[in-house]
């Protein structure tokens, strides 16, 4: 079939110069655009705290040892919340702790809560 066979039957038939380039264009922005998008998203990711329960144990009725890891920046100061909860799932006991900045990114932290009553599981609240 020639060229000006398919022109007459459906019009041009081989996209034009001038639409190649736009839509080459077009994509170049959206590709540009989405790598800042998930450039900004990562950055941000990595500036987020995070923790992992690490572990618990229930000393006495009126103490309950919590550990848990927390990841943030290298050498920024972070304030987290450690509750005990009862069989429940009541508040027995609530410590908030300073974890201090150190060269790491994530460090393993353990601190004893008072508890009202026998507690049945430790955990971290929240991390800032």
């Amino acid at each position: 079939m020639s060229e000006n066979l398919l022109e007459q039957r459906y019009g041009v038939g081989t996209t034009r110069r001038k639409d190649r380039v736009f839509a080459i264009i077009i994509g170049s922005i959206a590709l540009v655009a989405f790598l800042v998008w998930a450039l900004i998203f990562t950055i941000d990711d990595a500036q987020k705290i995070g923790t992992r329960d690490v572990g618990f144990t229930v000393n006495d009725e009126f103490s309950t040892e919590v550990v848990f890891e927390v990841t943030r920046q290298p050498g920024q100061k972070v304030i987290c919340d450690v509750q005990v909860l009862s069989q429940s799932y009541a508040v027995v006991g609530f410590k908030t702790i300073a974890v201090e900045p150190s060269g790491n990114r994530s460090v393993v932290v353990s601190t004893a809560v008072n508890t009202t009553e026998l507690g049945t599981t430790g955990l971290v609240d929240s991390c800032r």
